[in-house]
């Protein structure tokens, strides 16, 4: 396997993670365009914003990780 293929793969797992709430491009012109997608589709831009938030506000707490932080801390 190819280092490009390791590399999408492995964003694809995170992009998974994300259950939708990021935005995947695979190369310059792929982030133009969805940068210009978004510029012209503000109602679009203001959904994903608010999907971001919802999704970072019920999953990425600390409250929900504190052992395994902690846990990873003392490995170190």
């Amino acid at each position: 396997m190819n280092m490009h293929m390791q590399v999408s793969c492995s964003f694809q797992t995170v992009a998974q993670t994300l259950k939708g709430s990021c935005t995947i491009f695979e190369d310059y012109n792929d982030l133009a365009s969805h940068l210009k997608y978004f510029r012209e589709n503000l109602a679009e831009l203001y959904k994903k914003r608010v999907k971001i938030f919802e999704f970072v506000r019920n999953n990425l707490i600390w409250e929900k990780y504190e052992k395994n932080i902690l846990r990873a801390y003392q490995l170190c």
